[in-house]
């Protein structure tokens, strides 16, 4: 399934073939962090830190939903909508996959995302619901690579080691016969 976030239109089209989103596009951000575990070790101050990767990316998308009298739609019937994509599944049973076409995406190497979180907050003084649609990175780029890198080095690691090269050459092997024969009578 495609998600396409346009900022410059304020429209998300979700799903194959793609359907508009109902609302207004107020934000969109992506964040990552290194995956850091922090370990003590007796004598010194502080914590030792050992990186072991990336996180996965987080996409947010926040919202806007309002009445649209011209369509006879409420914030209410829009609302729905989204909680229906949120609550789609897939053949197998599992929640959609989402490939994500968007620049800063794109930028940051993130392409396939699941809709993890939904949270509205109704504003009842100005008849409007803010949406934030969080999605989470299905399969991140960093830790592809990462697997594919620590595979390599575990295969690299069966594969027995090439047999080491002589230090002496067979030219210079045959000629340590003579200088020992003349270095030993001296």
């Amino acid at each position: 399934m495609i998600l396409a976030v346009d900022c410059d239109e304020g429209i998300i089209k979700i799903g194959s073939p793609p359907e508009d989103l109902p609302g207004i596009v107020e934000s969109v951000k992506i964040n990552n962090s290194l995956l850091i575990e922090h370990t003590e070790v007796q004598g010194r101050s502080g914590k030792v830190k050992i990186i072991q990767g990336w996180d996965d990316s987080l996409l947010l998308i926040t919202l806007s939903l309002i009445d649209d009298p011209g369509a006879g739609k409420t914030r209410w019937d829009f609302l729905k909508q989204i909680a229906g994509v949120f609550k789609k599944v897939s053949d197998n049973g599992k929640p959609k996959i989402y490939t994500l076409s968007h620049p800063m995406a794109g930028a940051w190497g993130t392409a396939r995302m699941l809709f993890s979180s939904l949270e509205t907050t109704e504003s009842r003084t100005r008849r409007k619901i803010n949406a934030s649609l969080e999605f989470v990175e299905y399969e991140s780029a960093a830790g592809v690579i990462q697997d594919r890198q620590s595979a390599e080095a575990q295969a690299q690691q069966l594969t027995p080691a090439p047999a080491p090269t002589p230090i002496v050459s067979d030219q210079q092997r045959r000629g340590l016969g003579t200088l020992e024969n003349r270095f030993a009578n001296i």
